[in-house]
C-alpha cells in the first residue's frame, strides 16, 4: 500500500524541481551566498523542504536579513504565478 507521504512526495516532485531551479537561479544575484543544499524532513503525510545557503565570509546579519526577505518575497510571488503555492508552504529558506 502506498503511504500518504509517498503520494505527497510524488505530487510535489514537479513543483520541487521548478522551485529549486528558480531559487538557484535567483540566488546567483547575491555574491555573498555560496552553495545551496536541499534537505527533506518527512512527516506522517507531508514533508518540509529546507533550502539552505552557505554564507560567505564577511556578510553582516542585516545584509543577510535583506537577502532573506528579498528571496522569500520573490519565491512566494513565483509560486503564486506558477501555481505551486502548496509546495511553497512546505519550503523553508535558510541563510
Amino acid at each position: 500500500m502506498v503511504s500518504r507521504l509517498e503520494i505527497f512526495k510524488k505530487e510535489m516532485q514537479p513543483s520541487k524541481e521548478l522551485y529549486t531551479q528558480e531559487i538557484k537561479d535567483f540566488s546567483k544575484k547575491f555574491d555573498v551566498l555560496g552553495e545551496m543544499t536541499v534537505s527533506e524532513f518527512p512527516d506522517i503525510d507531508t514533508q518540509e523542504y529546507l533550502f539552505s545557503f552557505e554564507k560567505l565570509n564577511g556578510t553582516t546579519k542585516s545584509e543577510l536579513d535583506e537577502i532573506f526577505l528579498e528571496m522569500s518575497n520573490h519565491m512566494e510571488e513565483f509560486s503564486k504565478i506558477h501555481g505551486i503555492e502548496k509546495f511553497c508552504s512546505c519550503a523553508v529558506i535558510c541563510l
